[in-house]
């Protein structure tokens, strides 16, 4: 539903609230709030998250729906009671500029929510109605966000008058994906678009989506229609296949998701985080330098990883490095990570080892005129 039609059918329920006293049952469109949980040391804006974050992103995921602020359920007799808000949460909710909630959640999932948040009264009591919009995508958290109990990657939404995480298991996936298939009745193939958006001109039969995080395997099952899960043993190491495989996409030496007809496309999400520990060119820079008895600049540096044959060309950019400029075979010194998955982001990374097999070279007399075409000068302390 869009914020019109949430409009109206709030009215309705208010109309009927006030004139008859009825309140309609709590479904995945409408759910009851009895009172905020509010932290004295954080600010309206971040009150207003952590009550209503993950309810807005499951609306928004779902057909869009409605909060009621101000009544009581009782979740044993399923009795409302209007008892309305007091001061305290009506002087914080009076302060909520929505613009501030939709930034916020384009930093959460990358996309603009639309809600709307209204006051109404029956008799001398005071209530609000928050509105969610149904989202014309998929919100999907790009970080962790504990206070908020919001995880990285993590698709919520309405099911069985609750908050569901998605894409918790095959079991929830299934359920989700079918819930969305049957908004439009469409085939399941066609709801791939939605999820992953960069597909909207790919075959959905052809991808295959490969979850780490939980030895999982996902593809399209065309004899039923349904989005098919099996266990898969997915080696996490460093050197393992499935880290070669993104070092190899990250690296350019994998082509990027095509619409060439016919080609089976791979896009893989739910990546382990690598955990290897590393140092920015910078820094590198700066602790070789301190080490070694020669003065040399960063350029001067990348030339002798130029001779180490590291990398293909001396003049390479650290962040967003020219495709194959980076040799693979020396992974265990230097390599490239995607930074940023939305603006493709990519920086060049190194290992402790490469601290001391540049330094072995660099401060190599012998090879100076070979790699610098002359000889470095000595530190004024050495």
């Amino acid at each position: 539903m869009n914020l019109q039609q949430l409009t109206e059918k709030a009215e309705l329920i208010i109309t009927d609230l006030k004139d008859n006293g009825r309140f309609p049952k709590e479904n995945n469109g409408i759910d009851y709030k009895l009172k905020l949980n509010i932290a004295k040391t954080k600010s309206p804006l971040e009150n207003f998250l952590l009550n209503f974050a993950k309810d807005i992103l499951s609306f928004a995921n779902s057909d869009g729906g409605m909060l009621l602020l101000g009544i009581d359920e009782d979740s044993k007799t399923g009795i409302h009671t209007d008892t309305g808000l007091d001061k305290e949460n009506l002087d914080l909710l009076k302060q909520i500029d929505l613009n501030d909630v939709t930034q916020k959640f384009e930093k959460i999932a990358k996309i603009g929510i639309s809600v709307d948040l209204q006051i109404f009264q029956i008799s001398t009591r005071k209530f609000y109605y928050l509105l969610i919009e149904k989202s014309s995508q998929i919100l999907v958290p790009i970080n962790d966000f504990s206070e908020l109990k919001i995880k990285k990657g993590a698709i919520y939404y309405r099911a069985s008058s609750k908050n569901e995480h998605a894409n918790k298991s095959t079991t929830d996936f299934n359920r989700f994906l079918q819930i969305k298939a049957n908004e439009k009745s469409k085939e399941f193939m066609e709801i791939w678009s939605k999820l992953l958006p960069e597909m909207v001109d790919i075959n959905p039969r052809e991808v295959l989506i490969l979850n780490p995080a939980q030895n999982k395997v996902y593809g399209f099952n065309s004899k039923e229609k349904t989005l098919s899960g099996s266990d898969i043993e997915i080696d996490k190491t460093q050197n393992g296949v499935f880290n070669i495989i993104l070092n190899a996409i990250s690296a350019g030496e994998i082509g990027k998701i095509t619409t060439t007809e016919g080609k089976p496309i791979y896009k893989i999400v739910g990546e382990i985080q690598n955990v290897r520990e590393h140092i920015m060119l910078s820094n590198l820079h700066k602790e070789i330098q301190r080490l070694s008895k020669y003065k040399f600049s960063s350029g001067q540096l990348k030339q002798v990883m130029f001779n180490l044959d590291w990398v293909k060309n001396p003049k390479f950019n650290a962040v967003n490095p020219t495709n194959g400029n980076i040799n693979n075979k020396f992974d265990k010194f230097i390599w490239i990570e995607t930074t940023d998955k939305f603006s493709n982001r990519t920086k060049v990374y190194f290992s402790e080892e490469a601290v001391t097999e540049l330094l072995k070279t660099v401060d190599d007399e012998s090879k100076h005129k070979e790699i610098f075409g002359k000889l470095l000068s000595l530190k004024a302390s050495a």
